[in-house]
């Protein structure tokens, strides 16, 4: 299967809703396959209902038989009365996702139970809303998360989407949300540590697990010792990544003021260290707005045109109208050849 980027799966996504078809998507754990579902609920303003399979048996997945009587009559027949997780259009909207996360972590019995659902859109009494769709997330057989092996009758319901691993796309995610500049710098600088996993460690760098080591880096205590820094990201990325980020870290936290550098352009002294390099440009473009750019592109001349690059799509990550600023509309104008 063709492994496709981050940045693409929303596009396909789309024009499956559109098509009626149903979308799963394989990939590691950690790499952001719920986040792009609920990207795509928000883009189109869908309602989005998060449903884990391997929470349910099959009987859950049908509903609880129950007994109806015909009126003025002795017959009685059962009708199931499914999960109200299920979308209801009255209380989940009109149009909507009906997102199964976790399938291949099911049993094949449960994921089975799914089958008449895709097809024609009804599960026992249940008939899904005329604007809803259905996408499905899990792991691989591969990926040691104690999965199960997707019957093929139900693999024949689905367009199939394996998620890949994109530094670019992550930081770019990141630095529209505001993570951290020193994580997003880090993993610009060691790509290859964005993720690394191991079934045989407790923690592992993720794209999600940064995303949780950008959460607490910023709450750590300036004068926190550093073995104890070093203690809370490898409860998250594992040893080995610690390390590194922790090294990298330090490096980021000696830099000069970088408020005072974009207000004095001029103080800047060259440096050829890529780690610190790295670190400068994403402390730089993180602060990247209309009434700095000025001198925030004074600064990113100064770089060499490698880091400058980075230093501009991080600012484009961050506020994507700066393409406007005549600044910035100059740079891409003079460096024509070089791909952003």
């Amino acid at each position: 299967m063709q492994s496709i980027k981050p940045s693409k799966l929303p596009g396909f996504i789309k024009t499956n809703l559109q098509a009626g078809l149903n979308t799963m998507i394989w990939g590691g754990p950690g790499i952001g396959k719920s986040e792009i579902v609920q990207q795509v609920a928000n883009d189109l303003n869908f309602g989005l209902v998060d449903f884990r399979a391997n929470l349910f048996d099959p009987v859950d997945v049908r509903g609880v038989p129950h007994i109806m009587q015909v009126k003025d009559s002795t017959k009685r027949y059962t009708r199931w009365a499914v999960p109200d997780v299920f979308p209801i259009a009255e209380r989940d909207g009109q149009n909507g996702i009906m997102f199964i996360d976790e399938l291949t972590t099911a049993p094949p019995a449960t994921q089975n139970a799914f089958l008449q659902l895709l097809l024609t859109r009804k599960i026992g009494d249940y008939t899904l809303p005329t604007g809803w769709s259905v996408i499905a997330a899990g792991n691989r057989l591969t990926d040691a998360a104690a999965v199960y092996q997707m019957p093929a009758p139900l693999r024949d319901r689905f367009s199939h989407y394996e998620l890949d691993v994109n530094y670019e796309d992550w930081c770019n995610w990141a630095a529209s949300r505001r993570l951290d500049p020193t994580v997003i710098s880090f993993i610009q600088y060691r790509t290859n540590l964005l993720y690394s996993f191991s079934a045989d460690e407790y923690a592992f760098p993720t794209p999600r697990s940064w995303h949780f080591v950008s959460n607490i880096s910023s709450r750590l205590p300036d004068n926190m010792d550093t073995s104890d820094v070093f203690s809370a990201v490898a409860s998250l990325v594992g040893d080995g990544a610690a390390g590194e980020f922790v090294a990298f870290k330090e490096v980021a936290d000696n830099l000069p003021d970088i408020d005072q550098l974009i207000e004095k352009p001029e103080t800047y002294k060259k440096d050829d260290n890529p780690a610190i390099l790295y670190a400068l440009t994403g402390a730089v473009a993180a602060r990247a707005c209309d009434d700095k750019m000025e001198n925030i592109m004074k600064v990113n001349k100064k770089l060499p045109v490698e880091f400058q690059v980075i230093l501009v799509k991080g600012a484009l990550a961050v506020e994507q109208d700066l393409r406007k600023n005549p600044e910035v509309k100059k740079w891409i104008l003079d460096n024509a050849n070089v791909i952003l």
